[in-house]
């Protein structure tokens, strides 16, 4: 008789925490509470030239960083994958992506943030996100969907860590 590892679906899981979603060009957002969205908003804002402003006064604010931040990654990888789209979860604490990141499988040290392939989605913490946190996960996902067959994780990284590294430079 053999032994079975049952790991809950992600899918399942996500449905149960998330109330809202926020849609921009390239991703949707979801969230439990309009606090969370601002505070991540507020911290993707670092290349920013107009950082004071907030989401009360500005409804598009999350929409134009995150869909600038995308394209600021698609032309320092220079790939430009056609549908891009994926989600993008945002969860409290680094505690949550790292229960996130069991249940879909992994053993291996939890990241503070990460992109999947299978769902198609990037997994954050509000307690560290940053705009180069960000832009890593984000291309990550870049790089899947450019490549019918994903490059390994290791060429995976050197290329998220040149976005990383690079991400507002001009």
């Amino acid at each position: 008789m053999g032994l079975f590892l049952v790991i809950s679906a992600p899918d399942r899981l996500e449905a149960q925490e998330w109330t809202k979603n926020y849609k921009t060009q390239y991703a949707i957002i979801h969230y439990s509470n309009d606090n969370d969205l601002a505070i991540f908003t507020k911290n993707i804002d670092k290349g920013f030239s107009f950082s004071s402003e907030n989401i009360e006064n500005n409804p598009l604010l999350t929409k134009n960083r995150v869909d600038r931040i995308v394209e600021r990654v698609r032309a320092l990888l220079d790939m430009y994958p056609s549908g891009l789209y994926f989600s993008i979860y945002l969860y409290q604490t680094n505690k949550e992506i790292e229960t996130m990141y069991r249940s879909m499988g992994f053993f291996d040290k939890a990241p503070i943030a990460f992109y999947s392939h299978r769902t198609k989605a990037i997994y954050i913490s509000l307690e560290s996100i940053t705009d180069r946190i960000f832009a890593h996960e984000t291309a990550h996902a870049v790089i899947n969907f450019y490549f019918i067959v994903p490059p390994p994780a290791r060429m995976q990284e050197i290329l998220a860590q040149h976005v990383d590294r690079y991400l507002w430079e001009k």
